[in-house]
């Protein structure tokens, strides 16, 4: 049995070991927009198994090269692609694997491609285009997004977000891969311009600073979603944020609990 879905700008055949996989996958991702190849061939074939490993312990992957293949194991998941990452097959403990382990590969699939990056964030559209909040873990990257919503702005994620990094423009679009906030995507594939991007602290004042490109590209370097990367993914995830850091002003985003943090963003 398999299904056609899309993440981005890419076509995602996935087919499923039992109608059991199915349903996890479904409960996962309950966002995911299914789509028609019409024909082609899809950009990524995944194959997807549970009943593999213990619960999560830690993110530590261990990544082990074969002849023209890869895998890529973690207590709760097991993940084996080809060098091109087109073709992947992932066995899974749980819900929480199965998540990590399908942004493991399409997180290979973007930066091998030079297409973008995914980012642990929360973002944010309004009429102005789209705001991308980031920061340590527990500085409020799903509060933001909450306090941000309204009827003139929309959560397209809230734990990570999808760029897509071109000469001139950064773009991103509605994510599956979600904490808590599960709002539907638009059956048709959107995307919007990424105008701001903000690290987060907690305060009793709002207040926002600029951020230097330089520092900013260093303090966005952990903020991305890569288990394990080779040199050459390395240097491909700092050309990219690169791209991003001089196409995107930056700023620390000092804010309490409540959307009033928004004047500064839009004034």
């Amino acid at each position: 049995m398999e299904s056609n879905i899309i993440i981005g700008e890419h076509v995602l055949c996935i087919s499923f070991a039992s109608s059991a996989v199915r349903s996890i996958f479904s409960r996962t991702f309950p966002t995911v927009v299914g789509c028609s190849s019409n024909g082609f061939e899809p950009d990524i074939a995944v194959h997807l198994d549970a009943g593999y490993g213990t619960p999560f312990i830690n993110y530590n992957v261990v990544k082990q090269p074969n002849s023209g293949t890869v895998r890529y194991l973690r207590s709760d998941y097991l993940i084996e692609t080809d060098e091109e990452c087109r073709r992947a097959a992932i066995r899974f403990h749980d819900e929480l694997a199965l998540k990590h382990a399908f942004m493991h590969v399409y997180s290979l699939y973007i930066v091998r491609r030079r297409w973008g990056l995914l980012v642990h964030s929360s973002c944010v559209t309004d009429n102005k285009g789209a705001h991308m909040f980031t920061g340590r873990s527990g500085a409020g990257k799903s509060t933001a997004a909450v306090l941000s919503e309204s009827e003139s702005r929309g959560i397209i994620a809230d734990e990570a977000t999808i760029l897509r990094i071109r000469p001139g423009e950064v773009t991103v679009f509605h994510s599956p891969f979600r904490s808590e906030l599960q709002t539907a995507a638009a059956q048709e594939p959107m995307k919007w311009r990424l105008s701001s991007i903000h690290l987060l602290h907690q305060a009793k004042q709002h207040r926002r600073t600029p951020i230097a490109k330089s520092e900013g590209l260093i303090r966005l370097m952990d903020k991305v979603f890569f288990w394990n990367p080779s040199s050459g993914d390395t240097r491909a995830i700092m050309e990219l944020l690169r791209q991003t850091v001089d196409l995107v002003p930056l700023y620390d985003l000092y804010f309490r609990k409540d959307p009033s943090f928004w004047e500064l963003i839009s004034s």
